[in-house]
């Protein structure tokens, strides 16, 4: 059994190991959506492009 200062301790320890290991998962969809984000948006002018094109010049 912990007495109550040591307890604190441990728990500390326990919240920043899960904030840790939280973070990098964190980290992973941070930059997985950043990916997305930049894709999503190369499709976009993609298609804008695509567009403006058949509006100037329909014979394409």
């Amino acid at each position: 059994m912990f007495i109550p200062q040591e307890y604190n301790l441990q728990m500390l320890a326990d919240f920043r190991e899960t904030y840790n290991n939280n973070q990098k998962q964190v980290d992973d969809i941070s930059l997985a959506l950043k990916y997305a984000t930049g894709v999503t948006a190369g499709i976009a002018v993609f298609a804008l492009l695509h567009q403006v094109t058949v509006y100037f010049i329909p014979e394409l």
